[in-house]
């Protein structure tokens, strides 16, 4: 417990000076808090006859006077040095999070990080207001009252840490009842935030299906456990709560007691009576404030813990002496026997071996789940090989900074991922200091410029959430605009026209051919007529790859390809028996087996090329 305070308050360093300022504050506000009941006893001492009430009354109001508004300024510079560490703490956070590996989002679910993040955040700036506003001047407090008091008088001064005691063993004993279930509290908050996080993104989808009230009620089952793991928590610090009240009471009235028997005895003076009375008041207002700093720490302990575990999470971009920039790309890319494998599962690549020219054009084809997307993941470093080696003009990419390496690939996804932005602003993250006449040419270029300029504010239409103002088409089209901004050497098109019409398909592709030209492009296809061209074909199947060659090559061979082409309807030219030899320095033919042609055919889109007559 302690050390997560210490870290929370840790993250204040950068404003060490300013921190330092408030705290000698702090230090002098107690001070002045532990004097006050002491000047208040002097005040009734003089109304006794035992000094002069006016010279005591005014210097009591005066230190009072002092403590207030010393007391706002502290509190006001507090909290602009929170609010500040605040918005920094959350821009490194966010920074940091957004480059984690897209392996980590994926696998802890990016309503769960964000929720992390944002409780995370707000727990610490809870923590550091308090520390300035409270937390120190308390503990200095108490450290000021203990000597003071016992010099009083010792006899009221073990009342009064009698009272400190109970306070302390009643918050460790509801601290060990409630830690169970102040983590499962976090879960369920966890489980609430995801699950809102997750159907308002998918709102049209679920309006579709009438899931409105499924999901209301999937919600509502969740809120209620959350309920039902919270109502415990609170009952115990209720019940700490109450202890915690009639101790002060009963203290109150010992000291009461006991001193004015000391009084009649005369052992001690009305003023000192008054003054541990004070004494007493300022001792249970700061074991509050301690009761209550103890519950908020413990509160927090699941949140913070969650926050620093997103914070030291490893895997990100972290430039060290091995890694440097890559200039001048022409596009040489090697696959060197990589294998990789996913966490707990099975799925992965294989011993995986080709080498792309530059300018090349590289498609990859097989079925959904073989293996294509992992291989173009370890391209732009999103995983990293278990085994083997991938480089680009020679260079290993495990020794060149990720950002160096995406700033050289070009990526067109096939789900286009459009940001709640104008539509320029949207096409502008392909290339951020483009002028306004660059995005309009690279908008022409994929065919987008037809339908933006028709759109009211053109370029300044906003995309709406996740692309909602937009057709499939148009979202992909500007996708590819982003591409054509960014003028990389190295290409990747991952069923960059799925999502087009036959009309708008054609024009684009001829827009992506040109494109192509001179890069070197890596072609995730499913159509196998967008990749008759292509300089070099490889053929997946459970991770690695069964065949490899160019399309009247492979398809010449009677291999895995020829199958994928009949599967989909696609006519072959016959071909000589020599031609098919010539082909077979290039063609790597595998085994044939039932299983694997109907895998493949049960994925295939359907032709609309007329299927030739097999005989069969």
């Amino acid at each position: 417990m302690p050390s997560l305070y210490l870290r929370a308050i840790g993250y204040l360093f950068p404003e060490k000076k300013r921190v330092t300022v408030i705290c000698g504050a702090n230090v002098a506000l107690a001070a002045v808090a532990v004097y006050e009941p002491v000047l208040l006893g002097h005040v009734f001492d003089a109304i006794a006859g035992n000094g002069v009430l006016v010279s005591e009354l005014a210097l009591w109001l005066a230190v009072g006077a002092f403590n207030i508004v010393a007391f706002i300024l502290v509190a006001l510079a507090g909290d602009r040095l929170a609010n500040k560490n605040k918005m920094r703490v959350l821009l490194e956070s966010y920074e940091h999070a957004m480059r984690l590996p897209l392996a980590f989002h994926q696998q802890s679910g990016g309503s769960r990080v964000l929720h992390t993040m944002l409780r995370g955040v707000d727990t610490l700036f809870g923590l550091w207001l308090d520390f300035m506003r409270v937390h120190l001047a308390t503990v200095v407090a108490l450290i000021f009252l203990v000597p003071t008091a016992l010099a009083m008088d010792w006899r009221l001064s073990v009342v009064l840490f009698s009272l400190a005691a109970a306070y302390a063993a009643t918050s460790r004993f509801v601290m060990g009842k409630t830690e169970n279930g102040q983590r499962a509290l976090e879960q369920s908050n966890h489980r609430v935030f995801g699950h809102v996080t997750d159907t308002v993104s998918h709102v049209g989808l679920l309006q579709s299906y009438n899931r409105i009230a499924t999901e209301t009620n999937t919600l509502r089952i969740f809120a209620r456990r959350l309920l039902d793991e919270q109502y415990p928590v609170l009952n115990w610090w209720a019940i700490a709560a109450t202890l915690n009240r009639l101790a002060s009471t009963l203290s109150m009235a010992v000291v009461l007691l006991i001193g004015s028997m000391l009084v009649s005895r005369g052992e001690l003076a009305i003023g000192e009576v008054v003054a541990f009375t004070g004494f007493a008041g300022l001792l249970i207002s700061r074991l509050d404030q301690i009761t209550g700093f103890l519950n908020q720490l413990h509160d927090s302990r699941a949140r913070l813990q969650a926050f620093y575990q997103l914070e030291d999470q490893q895997g990100g971009e972290l430039t060290g002496a091995n890694q440097c920039a890559i200039e001048h790309v022409s596009g040489a890319v090697r696959f060197e026997n990589v294998s990789f494998c996913y966490p707990s599962s099975s799925r992965g690549v294989t011993n995986i071996d080709f080498e792309v020219l530059p300018g090349q054009t590289v498609a990859l084809v097989g079925p959904t789940g073989s293996g294509k997307s992992t291989i173009i993941n370890l391209l732009q470093a999103v995983q990293s090989p278990s085994e083997g080696r991938i480089t680009i003009d020679g260079t290993d990419i495990s020794e060149v900074s990720q950002h160096s390496l995406r700033k050289n690939i070009a990526t067109v996804f096939q789900d286009p991922s459009i940001l709640n932005r104008t539509i320029e602003e949207n096409i502008r993250v392909g290339r951020e200091p483009a002028s306004h006449d660059e995005i309009v040419r690279a908008a022409k270029a994929a065919s987008a410029d037809g339908f933006i300029e028709c759109k009211d504010g053109g370029y300044n239409a906003s995309a709406g959430d996740r692309g909602g103002c937009l057709s499939g088409g148009e979202r992909q089209r500007i996708a590819i605009a982003r591409a054509v901004l960014k003028n990389a050497p190295i290409l990747v098109l991952d069923e960059a026209t799925s999502a087009l019409d036959v009309e708008t398909e054609s024009k684009v592709q001829m827009a992506l051919d040109q494109l192509r030209q001179g890069r070197t492009t890596f072609v995730v296809a499913h159509r196998l007529s967008t990749i008759r061209d292509a300089d070099l074909i490889l053929v997946i199947e459970d991770g690695r790859i069964v065949e490899k060659g160019q399309y009247q090559q492979l398809a010449a061979t009677g291999g895995r390809f020829a199958d994928l082409l009949a599967a989909g309807g696609f006519q072959t030219e016959p071909v000589d028996p020599i031609s098919i030899e010539q082909a077979g320095s290039n063609v790597q033919p595998f085994p044939r087996s039932r299983r694997s042609l109907l895998q493949y055919s049960s994925r295939l889109p359907m032709s609309r090329s007329k299927p030739r007559s097999t005989g069969r």
